[in-house]
């Protein structure tokens, strides 16, 4: 693989603009090897190209193998998003790879469009990472080297540069070098497997073409029912993973289709994309300005989704977005509702009054506080702080509130434990028991059912009921401020 790589920076243009120590290299393997020899002095370029590559890219070859094999760059591909086609965060191992290899400007010539065999590398080892079950010969897809990437051989490649059908060979006998007519014999049936290819991609792309004129794009779901006994989305998604080596003849065609046949994001989000777009073709572009009143249910939560992960969005994604309406200004303008920031201000001052009231914050969906709907706002916010991929600022500050405001567990739990932890310890000071809290008897029985379902609870879980039963166990005189309320006894 990592002779792949470097032997397909060779072939390229673009790398050798910025190289400068292969050429000094291949210089001195030509100078000396023709002082040597005088048949290889009268080789032509071209055979110097591939007869001396193996030689000069050595050292590179060994660098690029190491970090294939490196897991803190390796890191690099997988870490961001771990998708099966190219992603954007790609640029961050190329990156890293061109400054071990001194050659900072690596980036520019490795381009994540362009597909290669490290490209094939990078999309193969974010498969694995993304499906880690999968079995030994689809963990080793990663390290084979497709066709389209496969360096020239030597003997092959010379021939390629001398007139058909004949050619001649060095041979090197007892009486020194000496050239021998060689007639170059074809092996296997390639032009037929290539005509077979080409036949069912032309097959396939009708049905693309017939799908785009009803449906105006190509993202197509993995699963799709066939149509007209042609399996598409499965058709369109195996070309997806085999991007890297398509013809581009074929890469071309798919897109004069649909330009984005096959994004960099998941073509989910890509799919989502052009059904929303369908709404605003027909309804007129979205406004943030409004909180998204009036839009139907699934393109408000898809849209707030994407205003929450704006900033992780590829560049082409938020173009994408603005063509919906949703432009920055329009996402700036969602962020200052003014009806939002009175719900945030609110909600901040109600749950700083609930906690310091009664001690936490797993509140029921149905709790209010002083004419707020605490507990449906708590909600709202758990589910904004779930779906973020780290913590917001309101859940920093909710969190230095109540660590467990947000627990992976069901609400109910947490109140039990709250109740249970209040009659063991006594209530806090200045803390008064809420509304429904669990009597004593009550949480006595649900200590029981924890000891009783121990193996099914969170680590987290065992780890609370584990001080709770401690304190039963050492005893103690808590307070109480509940007046048929008695210490637990062990």
């Amino acid at each position: 693989m990592a002779r792949a790589v470097v032997c397909g920076w060779w072939q390229q243009e673009a790398f050798w603009e910025r190289e400068q120590v292969w050429s000094q290299r291949l210089e001195r393997i030509t100078l000396d090897t023709s002082r040597r020899s005088e048949v290889a002095s009268e080789w032509p370029a071209a055979w110097w190209q591939l007869v001396a590559r193996d030689a000069v890219v050595f050292p590179e070859v060994v660098a690029v193998a190491a970090a294939l094999v490196d897991p803190a760059l390796r890191l690099l591909v997988t870490d961001e998003r771990p998708l099966v086609r190219r992603s954007r965060h790609n640029g961050r191992f190329v990156t890293a790879l061109g400054e071990r290899l001194e050659r900072g400007w690596l980036g520019e010539a490795e381009l994540t469009e362009k597909p290669s065999a490290l490209q094939a590398w990078m999309r193969g080892l974010a498969r694995e990472v993304r499906s880690p079950s999968l079995s030994g010969s689809a963990r080793r897809e990663m390290w084979r080297v497709q066709a389209a990437h496969q360096p020239a051989e030597v003997g092959r490649g010379c021939v390629s540069w001398l007139p058909p059908p004949l050619a001649f060979r060095l041979h090197a006998g007892s009486t020194g070098w000496r050239a021998e007519l060689w007639l170059p014999r074809r092996v296997g049936q390639g032009a037929g497997l290539k005509a077979v290819s080409e036949e069912r991609f032309q097959d396939g792309l009708g049905h693309a073409r017939r799908y785009v004129a009803r449906h105006g794009h190509l993202a197509v779901p993995h699963a799709d029912a066939p149509q007209d006994g042609f399996d598409l989305g499965r058709w369109l998604a195996n070309l997806r993973a085999a991007s890297a080596g398509l013809p581009p003849e074929y890469v071309r065609v798919l897109a004069e289709l649909d330009v984005w046949w096959n994004p960099p994001w998941p073509i989910s989000w890509q799919r989502a994309w052009h059904r929303a777009r369908a709404h605003a073709l027909a309804h007129g572009p979205v406004s943030g300005g409004d909180n998204l009143a009036g839009l139907p249910r699934w393109l408000e939560r898809w849209l707030r989704r994407q205003i929450a992960e704006y900033s992780q969005l590829a560049a082409e994604q938020q173009q994408l977005l603005a063509q919906l309406g949703l432009t920055p200004a329009e996402i700036d303008r969602f962020h200052a509702w003014p009806a939002r920031r009175r719900s945030v201000m609110h909600g901040l001052e109600a749950t700083h009054d609930y906690a310091a009231s009664h001690g936490h914050l797993a509140v029921s969906q149905l709790t209010s506080h002083d004419g707020f709907a605490l507990g449906k706002w708590l909600n709202q916010v758990r589910h904004r702080q779930r779906t973020a991929t780290q913590p917001t600022r309101l859940g920093r500050q909710l969190t230095a509130l109540d660590t467990w405001w947000n627990p992976p567990w069901p609400l109910d739990w947490q109140r039990y434990y709250w109740a249970t932890r209040h009659h063991l310890h006594g209530l806090p000071e200045g803390v008064v028991w809420w509304p429904g809290a669990p009597e004593e008897a009550q949480t006595q029985q649900w200590l029981h059912e924890q000891q009783a379902s121990w193996q099914h609870l969170h680590n987290e879980q065992k780890a609370l009921v584990g001080r709770l039963a401690t304190d039963q166990s050492t005893g103690g005189s808590p307070r109480s401020d509940r007046p048929d309320s008695s210490p637990l006894s062990s």
